[in-house]
Order: structure tokens, then C-alpha cells, then sequence
């Protein structure tokens, strides 16, 4: 046989369109629904239910959650429910739960739409205030090298030299790899054109020229706003929303001089280092593509190289990869100190320290093009 429920009802009609009936037993978590449906169904459309609940011996959140279903069920036919009668227990596990703003929900809020003139002004001030932190953040970092210049014992030469091997030998394969591959796609686009025209000894001036004056530089400071900018970013940024950089501030120390100094010293010294790595092996990538692919000797294409090439070519690049070495740097640090909030923040400003610095990377190199062009 089915076991019985742990409950009985018993209906009592009463005058003016109400109903009352009378709960006892138990009402839990697995009987609350049954017995909502069974209540539900004897209802019959009355204007009001008198629920009488003094004989229950045991209520949970079930039988909270009944009460609530049902005067959600009840409410659409306008029938109202009243508790005729209830327990301590009952009465307390009911005042913890708020049925109004269960059974009327608050409307959704108005979502007012942002004119064009409030979007403007908004962004307007937003880069206001961040060409104001970059204004203060340059000055701290002016004072921080200028420090390390007259009093170098002071320096973190320990961090120094840890962020040198990051951001410079470790960085060596990549670097290598991409301006290989640039100097043999430079090599091989110069190819097709001189080939028409008989001047495939050309191609040492085109790609020595290019590589060492815009490619070279230019590649390698893409490839260290990728790694070293970011890195920069992430790790002051993951300081900052930990509080360790406000520690520092609290410890009485300089959060340029602790922080930022050592990785621009060590990318200003290593970027032109990469620089040099780069140009040679981007010229190693256009020699083999002027042997193998035009039969050109090593010694006529090194030759024409010399000729094609002076000094004052590599020292241009060089010159950009000083100014390189700072934007990268200086970017990366400024983001990872406005990083607010958590995790979220840290990868938020990490892709904007990498876009930021591409950026002003090719407007300086455009700068710097422009200038060298009229020099």
C-alpha cells in the first residue's frame, strides 16, 4: 500500500464565498508541493481562504515555500489568503521572509539612453585625466633615472640584472626568428621587382637599408611591447590591486625608484642590444635569398652592403630603440599602476599597455623617419 501522507486536511465551507480549511501533521520539503495542489484544487474559486495551521507539528522551508506558491497561485483569481491560525515556529520562520516583495517584484530599472554630447564629454575627461597621470607619472619617472644617474650604489642592480635576462637574452630566439623571416620576405618582394630591370645586386642596398633603418628597431619593439611591456604591466598591476605598491608607500619607499627604474634601465640597455641582433640577422635573411635565389656570390652582396650602408644607418635605429626602450617601459609600468579592482583589472590594463605602446611605437618611429629625412 502507498504510504500516507504525513498530513491531513479537512475543508470546512463557511458563509460569504470563504473557505477554511484546517492543516495537521507534518509539512516539510517533500510533501509541500502535494499539498499545495491539494489545497489549490479545493479552493473553488472562494474570495477568501482561511488557512488554519495551529495543529502542524513540524514546518521547514517547504512548508514556507508552500505558503508563498500559494498565494501566488491564489492571486491571479483574487482569492486572498489568511492565516486563521499558526505556531511560534510558524509565526517566526514567516517574519524572516518578505511575501510583498516576493509576490510584487520591483519593475526593472529604466535604462536611459546616453546622448552623444554625454558620451563625448565622458571620454573627453577620461583622457584628460589620463594625460594628466601620464604628465606625473613622466615626472616621477625623470627624477627616478636622474637618482639612479648620480647615486647608481643605489640602485636594485640585483632586480636590474633579472629583468636584463628577461627582457634581452631571453628574448634573443624570438627576436631572431621574426627578423630572419622579415629580411627573407623583404629579400624576396625586392627580388621580383629588380629582377625586371636587371639590378638584382640592388637588393643588398633595399633590405640593408630597410632593416637596419625601420624594420629592425621597429619589429623588435613590437615584439618587446608584447612581452616585456606587458609582463611590466601585469606584474605592477597585480602589486597594485594586492596593495603591495601602497605597502610600499606606507614602508617610506619611492614606488618609482623600487619598481619602475630597474626595468627601463634594463630595456634601455637592452633594446638597442636586440636592435644590433636584429639588423644582422635580417641582412643574414636577405643574403640568403640574393645566393640561393638569384646566384648572387656572398662576397659581391657583403660588398654591396658596405657600399650601400653607412654607420649613421645603424645609429638611427639605435636612436629609436633608446626612445623605444622608454615608451615600452614607461607605458607598461603606468598601466600596472592603474590597475583597480581584481584579477579582471590586471588583464584589462595588461592589453592596454600592449596596445598603448604599439602605438606610440609607430607614431615615434613616423616622428623619427620625418626628422632623419630633413637632418
Amino acid at each position: 500500500m502507498p504510504n500516507e501522507p504525513a498530513y491531513q486536511l479537512s475543508k470546512q465551507p463557511s458563509g460569504d464565498g470563504a473557505v477554511a480549511i484546517a492543516v495537521r501533521g507534518r509539512i516539510d520539503i517533500d510533501n509541500a508541493q502535494q499539498l499545495l495542489n491539494e489545497i489549490a484544487a479545493q479552493v473553488d474559486g472562494a474570495r477568501t481562504l482561511a488557512l488554519d495551521l495551529s495543529g502542524v507539528e513540524y514546518f521547514d522551508s517547504g512548508g514556507g515555500a508552500m505558503l508563498i506558491g500559494l498565494r501566488q497561485r491564489l492571486a491571479p483569481t483574487g482569492t486572498e489568503l489568511r492565516i486563521a491560525g499558526s505556531t511560534p515556529a510558524i509565526d517566526g520562520f514567516l517574519s524572516l521572509v518578505d511575501q510583498e516583495a516576493l509576490l510584487h517584484p520591483p519593475p526593472p530599472p529604466i535604462v536611459r539612453s546616453v546622448s552623444l554630447t554625454t558620451r563625448i564629454g565622458a571620454e573627453t575627461l577620461k583622457i584628460l585625466a589620463d594625460c594628466r597621470e601620464l604628465v606625473l607619472f613622466t615626472g616621477e619617472l625623470i627624477l627616478g633615472l636622474r637618482d639612479a644617474a648620480r647615486h647608481p650604489m643605489r640602485m636594485r642592480w640585483r632586480e636590474t640584472w633579472l629583468y636584463m635576462e628577461r627582457t634581452g637574452l631571453d628574448a634573443v630566439p624570438i627576436v631572431a626568428l621574426i627578423s630572419f623571416l622579415m629580411g627573407v620576405i623583404t629579400g624576396f618582394q625586392a627580388a621580383v621587382q629588380l629582377t625586371q630591370f636587371g639590378a638584382d645586386i640592388y637588393i643588398a642596398n633595399l633590405v640593408g637599408l630597410s632593416i637596419t633603418r625601420e624594420l629592425g628597431p621597429l619589429m623588435t619593439a613590437i615584439i618587446a611591447a608584447g612581452r616585456s611591456g606587458a609582463a611590466f604591466a601585469a606584474e605592477i598591476g597585480t602589486m597594485k590591486v594586492s596593495d603591495e605598491v601602497d605597502a610600499l608607500t606606507t614602508m617610506g619607499l619611492d614606488r618609482t625608484r623600487f619598481l619602475v627604474t630597474p626595468k627601463v634601465v634594463a630595456l634601455l640597455v637592452m633594446l638597442p642590444c636586440l636592435t644590433l641582433v636584429a639588423d644582422l640577422v635580417g641582412i643574414l635573411g636577405g643574403l640568403l635569398v640574393a645566393v640561393t635565389g638569384l646566384g648572387l656570390p656572398v662576397q659581391v652582396y657583403v660588398r654591396q652592403t658596405r657600399l650601400a650602408m653607412s654607420m649613421w644607418d645603424v645609429y638611427s635605429g639605435l636612436i629609436k630603440a633608446v626612445a623605444f626602450a622608454i615608451l615600452i617601459a614607461g607605458v607598461g609600468c603606468l598601466r600596472g599602476f592603474q590597475a583597480r579592482g581584481g584579477a579582471e583589472s590586471v588583464g584589462r590594463i595588461t592589453t592596454s599597455a600592449i596596445v598603448a605602446g604599439i602605438f606610440l611605437i609607430i607614431v615615434a618611429d613616423a616622428v623619427f623617419t620625418v626628422l632623419f629625412h630633413y637632418w
